[in-house]
């Protein structure tokens, strides 16, 4: 019986492995290397277009005014006009005589008109004139292409106008961006006294820490654009004062420490505002603080 049964079936027998030759393993790692490359290839192309990017359009990034809407019909401010009669920002006057003119440079998400509602009455009602200039590529200048010669040079005529149209004492002031173009245009401009509300060291300095991987200092240095208000205040800095606010999340408040201490000023010309942020500091400045910062020297 046992002569008749099948055979047990055998197990299948493993196939010996097909080990990879060297041609093989060498054509894998180049195309590894190859894909690897033009990676690193497409990144870099990538990031220099985008510093390419930030040196041309450094100018129309930073005055924003084309995104900003006109001043609304009707306004009743009073225009401030260049010699040829060309409107260039608003003029407001104190009640009786003015002590002296005070040119006010505002942020760059803001337009002069704004500047004059939100802290003219500030300056007028202690007694002093107000010239709130406005940019290039701003509301009535809106056709005029701005960049930061362009600006300070502007900065510097429309100080020399208000001084010529009105002598005696002349003050010059700003905020952010603002407070960045006063102190360029301050020791050009005649100014006597310099006031920086929520102010940079140096834009730059700013630049980096909101863009780290990219060369914001070797951009704005090569553009020849960047905006150093401690070398630009030197010749200024026992006459300028600092307010700067402690909640400020768009310009950190240690810019304005480190710019007042470039400067040495003395304590008594930085006040800082503990619970102000970069767009309310305004509204943290008491009456008595506005009333020591513009009394009559």
């Amino acid at each position: 019986m046992s002569g008749n049964l099948p055979p047990e079936p055998q197990p299948p027998r493993p196939q010996p492995r097909r080990l990879m030759t060297g041609t093989g393993q060498f054509k894998q790692m180049s195309m590894a290397r190859h894909i690897l490359q033009r990676v690193l290839f497409l990144i870099v192309i990538l990031y220099v277009g985008a510093c390419t990017f930030l040196l041309i359009e450094q100018n129309r990034l930073l005055y924003i005014g084309t995104s900003l809407p006109a001043h609304p019909p009707g306004l009743g401010y009073t225009a401030f006009k260049d010699a040829s009669g060309a409107q260039i920002g608003w003029l407001a006057d104190p009640v009786g005589t003015a002590h002296g003119t005070v040119v006010y440079f505002h942020g760059n998400d803001e337009e002069a008109w704004q500047a004059e509602r939100n802290y003219g009455a500030f300056f007028t009602a202690r007694g002093w004139r107000v010239v709130f200039p406005e940019y290039r590529g701003f509301d009535m200048r809106a056709d005029a292409a701005p960049s930061h010669d362009a600006v300070i040079a502007d900065a510097v005529a429309a100080m020399q106008l208000a001084h010529q149209d009105w002598p005696g004492t002349l003050w010059v002031a700003g905020n952010s961006l603002g407070a960045g173009i006063a102190a360029q245009a301050a020791n050009a401009g005649g100014a006597q006294r310099v006031l920086l509300f929520v102010p940079w060291d140096r834009m730059s300095a700013v630049a980096a820490e909101r863009y780290p991987i990219i060369p914001t200092r070797f951009l704005l240095w090569a553009g020849g654009t960047d905006y150093d208000s401690c070398a630009a205040l030197k010749p200024l800095e026992n006459e300028t004062f600092i307010i700067y606010a402690g909640q400020d999340n768009i310009i950190p408040a240690h810019h304005a420490v480190h710019l007042a201490a470039c400067l040495g000023l003395q304590p008594a010309h930085v006040l800082a505002l503990p619970e102000a942020g970069h767009l309310d500091w305004y509204d943290h400045l008491t009456s008595a603080q506005w009333d020591n910062l513009l009394a009559n020297p």
